[in-house]
């Protein structure tokens, strides 16, 4: 006789979701290495709400087909960093995720890594990703990565602000004292893997990867 189980309160990876979609009214995501152009000599990142400037997100100063650039630091839309699926791989300060590989120390602060290849895990930071070690075991990484993000703002706003001073970044792009909303969909929990993969259609659109199941992805494809 077969045995009963709990079902599942969201799909498997590749399986799709009833309709209506839940993201239908957001800007679909771009693809994996899909990523427009960038303010000049602004700080790039590793994921939603963690844009240091207006028209820095996934998307880039054009915006989203149809739509204006996101108009503040925090509101950006997904990483502006190369794509990568784990740790060490990330390719400038920044640019690391965290969930499964890492320290504790690395995976208490995502998004904030001091240089290249002390990142821990893959971007983009998918909602479902739990931190494996450290003061944020078992808890949300994106959700983490954006508190740390917040914490640091005043020290990279001046930051930025002496750049600018130095014309070594664009002068007249606006860096406020208070940082915007991530878009209001993804507020709770970040970019999902519904959103990111599509509906679950476009598996190569979901770059973290770990066993059991520890990226929320499932795996890699």
């Amino acid at each position: 006789m077969a045995s009963c189980s709990t079902p599942s309160p969201t799909p498997a990876p590749g399986v799709p979701v009833p309709a209506p979609y839940p993201y239908a009214a957001e800007p679909a995501f771009p693809g994996s290495g899909v990523i427009g152009p960038q303010p000049e000599g602004m700080p790039l990142h590793a994921c939603m709400g963690l844009n240091a400037c207006a028209g820095s997100d996934r998307f880039g100063m054009f915006g989203a087909p149809g739509r204006e650039p996101n108009a503040c630091a925090g509101q950006g839309y997904c990483a502006t960093g190369t794509d990568h699926t784990c740790h060490v791989q990330n390719e400038c300060k920044g640019q690391g995720g965290c969930g499964l590989y890492g320290t504790g120390e690395e995976m208490n602060n995502p998004g904030a890594n001091a240089c290249r290849s002390q990142g821990s895990c893959a971007t983009p930071i998918n909602a479902e990703r739990f931190s494996t070690n450290g003061p944020n075991q078992g808890q949300s990484v994106w959700l983490r990565a954006r508190a740390v993000f917040e914490a640091n703002w005043e020290a990279t706003r001046l930051e930025l602000l002496a750049a600018q001073a130095q014309q070594k970044v664009d002068p007249g792009q606006p860096l406020p004292a208070t940082l915007g909303d991530t878009p209001a969909a993804f507020a709770a929990t970040g970019p999902t893997y519904l959103w990111i993969s599509d509906d679950n259609n476009a598996r190569g659109n979901m770059t973290a990867c770990g066993s059991s199941a520890m990226s929320g992805a499932g795996g890699c494809s």
